[in-house]
């Protein structure tokens, strides 16, 4: 699942983007923390399944170190060890939802297995040799279009914000199709703000929790903007846009809640309501968070646990905060 909200065209701001990230609470994650990707991580995958532990990173101010030079949480429930969202200190930005109820068009065929989608991400944040280029998101999206059709159905969406914003997007449902948005959401003339939203449907197809956490988005930074108000209280906004959620009964309440509620699925990733059912599992929105990026580089990002599985493997509420400040690097 996962859904995201952004505007380039709020005055004073490079990008502000509020992002849930939607999956299974058992699947195997470290939290965001400063890394290369390759490098160890001191954070071990095991210990973060469960809420017991002392997160290093939790409630604290972490400044750009040697930890490395992408700041994102890492998915270990694939060897590739990619992630769904992440920044780069010289302020690239990557998202990635996953499209699943939207069947490949005829002649598009992932491959079995498929690649893993968070390699996509991966690739264009590293800072390795091959990638560490300044690759203009237009570029990277055209040397992948032709091997999109390989992965199973996703959005992504890419942000190099420095010197100047270039913003691209690709999608490969029904078939691979990429958009140029740099001139449509950078604003323009008129000064209009552009609240743009993002779920697990093609960017032109909004689902209606898209369409009104657009509005609510717009609606809350207007207010912001008038009250004159701080940059706490503008984080604080941005993840009660995240924060609408409803219970799940059927799959078409998928499209309406934008934090889902813990919710237990069959093999077939269906809603299980089979209470003999063992091998079903848990998923719901696991973590928000908000990246705040100024026209002079300064960048806020708080990422926050939403719900986590315990060691009896039942859901519970996460109590847990990771916030960086940081400038990003001129290109």
């Amino acid at each position: 699942m996962c859904v995201t909200f952004f505007t380039l065209s709020q005055p004073g701001y490079k990008l502000i983007l509020a992002f849930n990230r939607d999956e299974f609470l058992d699947r195997p994650t470290l939290p965001a923390h400063w890394h290369d990707f390759n490098s160890p991580s001191p954070l071990t995958p095991t210990l973060y399944k469960f809420n017991n532990f002392t997160d290093p990173c939790s409630r604290e101010n972490k400044e750009s170190d040697d930890g490395g030079r992408v700041l994102s949480g890492l998915d270990r429930g694939k060897a590739e060890g990619g992630t769904w969202l992440g920044i780069s200190k010289d302020l690239k930005v990557a998202l990635l939802t996953n499209i699943a109820r939207i069947r490949p068009a005829p002649g598009v065929q992932p491959l079995s297995p498929p690649p893993s989608r968070g390699k996509l991400l991966r690739e264009f944040l590293s800072p390795s040799p091959l990638t560490s280029s300044q690759l203009e998101t237009q570029s990277y999206i055209s040397s992948h279009f032709p091997t999109a059709g390989d992965y199973e159905g996703f959005n992504l969406l890419l942000f190099s914000l420095s010197p100047e914003r270039n913003i691209g997007y690709l999608t490969n449902r029904p078939s691979p199709s990429s958009l140029d948005l740099t001139s449509s959401l950078c604003g323009g003339e008129d000064g209009q703000r552009r609240c743009v939203g993002l779920s697990n449907s093609p960017l032109d197809e909004k689902w209606p929790k898209v369409q009104q956490g657009e509005k609510n988005m717009e609606k809350s930074l207007r207010e912001w903007e008038e009250k004159r108000e701080g940059e706490d209280r503008l984080v604080e906004r941005m993840f009660r846009v995240l924060s609408p959620s409803r219970p799940i009964t059927c799959d078409d309440d998928l499209t309406l809640s934008t934090t889902i509620p813990p919710i237990k699925l069959g093999e077939d990733l269906f809603l299980n309501t089979d209470p003999q059912n063992t091998r079903a599992r848990w998923k719901g929105t696991r973590t928000a968070t908000v990246i705040i990026v100024k026209d002079s580089g300064e960048t806020t990002y708080v990422e926050r646990d939403i719900w986590m599985i315990d060691e009896d493997g039942e859901p519970k509420k996460g109590e847990d905060e990771r916030r960086f400040k940081f400038v990003g690097e001129e290109k």
